[in-house]
């Protein structure tokens, strides 16, 4: 038993087994709680994600020591409820988590031995393995989630029908089946919507006196994060207001509930977007400042790079430049000890793809800029990828200043980052870096015979790398009709 309380010994069930082995050597059987503790062991192991070739290992003893156990009358509804926990947090199917709650509920109707009687945790792990399916694999999340909440149907069915009084859903029930609605929001938009009537239903159950089900923080948590992945962060917003204006301490908002309303705006994207996002990172901080650094709702980086991408998305004045400028507070936290903060290359990606989105007339200067000090850096979290200089073309290519010196100097970082996605280590063009480079010409290049002896030499680059394809061709097209269409008539295309 202390081996399965131990938060040390990284595999508690060896040492478990040992101790059995020695049991047997002194002429001890093994007996249900001994059983029952090698299974928390096992459990144990298992949440701390062993690898994979060990975890189908730990699913197989699992399995064989309920069956010894089953053989020799010692199981009971803990040994099946470990087992169904293990076989949840597993990569097994579903249906074989199913397949074990259905033969102890066969079981107990057959026997009625209330040693063996299925509960509230049995089938709270049935739906944990159908949550757990929703991130494995996506394109079936929904079917999933239903699938979730048809178990609580069943429990419901099962306990009013008077057949078994110790399965009635709780908070833990609807809130999994809510989790696995947020899981398949962002594919199938309905998915927020079953979160929320999950959410309504769970308050009329709590209404007329059951406490068991009152939504609590991760409730709510969770239909903040079907609602922002389904693009409906209003609807989100809504919900943190809510719990905000609580007078239940344990349902004010955290970080994790801001972030995931705020990633719902930038998801969303648009100027009222741009502007809550950054309005909800504010108050995040001044209530962190006013409760002398309280961690409840402190900005972690998925908060500040999430504000940076709805900035990005939007056209308010200077959004390039607000990225800029909470880029910069991330780096002087970091600098003073907040190593969370960090930014890396994805976040310098974000802030280089504001520029070229925005009205900046210096904005291929200002991503220049930005890639130089990832060059310069010496820091390997900020160095520059195929994005990256993509970003830094296409910041170029949209430059619109009517200054012709401006323009030069666009057309010269776009051309030095196309050189250089070529032969920068660990980085390679993509169809993306053609569709962009293609479009600088367009804009960039005003002689046209220049611009189609330029195109024609870029395009044998991207032929002999294979990347052309159909956004290609149509740039290809609005940059140098002539060449476009010697190339696509070459090449048998229309």
């Amino acid at each position: 038993n202390a081996y399965a309380q131990s938060k040390s010994i990284e595999t508690p069930s060896s040492h478990a087994r040992r101790l059995m082995e020695q049991m047997k050597e002194s002429d001890v059987e093994p007996n249900t709680v001994t059983y029952n503790t090698l299974l928390r062991c096992l459990l144990k192991e298992i949440k701390r994600r062993q690898p994979l070739k060990r975890e189908s290992g730990i699913v197989s003893e699992a399995k064989e020591i309920v069956s010894k156990m089953q053989e020799n009358d010692l199981v009971n509804t803990v040994s099946f409820n470990t087992l169904l926990s293990i076989l949840a947090k597993s990569n097994e199917a579903p249906s074989v988590s199913e397949t074990y709650l259905d033969h102890m509920i066969e079981t107990y109707r057959s026997t009625q031995n209330k040693k063996i009687q299925p509960d509230t945790t049995s089938f709270n792990a049935l739906i944990e393995a159908y949550v757990n399916e929703c991130k494995r694999n996506r394109k079936a999340a929904a079917g999933m989630a239903e699938r979730a909440e048809a178990v609580i149907g069943r429990m419901v069915q099962m306990y009013k029908s008077g057949e078994n009084d110790n399965v009635r859903p709780d908070v833990v029930s609807f809130t999994s089946v809510i989790n696995a609605y947020a899981t398949a929001s962002s594919r199938r938009k309905k998915c927020a919507s079953q979160a929320l009537e999950t959410l309504d239903k769970m308050q009329r159950i709590c209404d007329d006196g059951d406490r068991r089900v009152k939504p609590n923080k991760r409730t709510y948590t969770a239909v903040i994060n079907a609602l922002s992945r389904a693009g409906k962060p209003e609807r989100a917003d809504e919900i943190l207001r809510k719990m905000l204006q609580s007078n239940n301490n344990k349902l004010q908002p955290d970080t994790m509930c801001y972030t995931s309303v705020i990633d719902g705006y930038a998801r969303k994207g648009g100027e009222e977007s741009a502007f809550r996002a950054e309005e909800l990172l504010r108050e995040m901080e001044d209530t962190y400042n006013s409760q002398g650094g309280s961690y409840l709702t402190k900005p972690n980086f998925r908060t500040y790079r999430a504000v940076i991408t709805a900035l990005g998305k939007s056209t308010q004045p200077r959004s390039a430049e607000k990225c800029e400028q909470i880029l910069n507070e991330m780096e002087s936290y970091a600098s003073h000890g907040m190593k969370d903060l960090a930014p890396n290359t994805i976040v310098y990606n974000a802030v280089i793809d504001a520029y070229a989105r925005s009205q900046t007339e210096s904005k291929a200067y200002r991503a220049e800029l930005l890639l130089e000090k990832m060059l310069d850096s010496g820091n390997p979290m900020i160095n520059p990828d195929t994005v990256t200089f993509n970003s830094v073309i296409k910041a170029s290519a949209l430059s619109s200043s009517e200054d012709a010196d401006v323009r030069k100097e666009a057309y010269l970082i776009g051309l030095n980052a196309f050189k250089n996605v070529h032969s920068y280590d660990g980085c390679r063009p993509t169809s993306v870096t053609y569709v962009h480079f293609l479009r600088l010409l367009q804009n960039l290049v005003q002689d046209a015979s220049s611009r189609d002896i330029m195109t024609e030499k870029v395009m044998g680059l991207c032929r002999s790398s294979g990347l052309v394809n159909e956004a290609v061709e149509s740039q290809l097209k609005k940059t140098s009709p002539t060449v476009a269409r010697r190339i696509l008539l070459s090449s048998g295309n229309d």
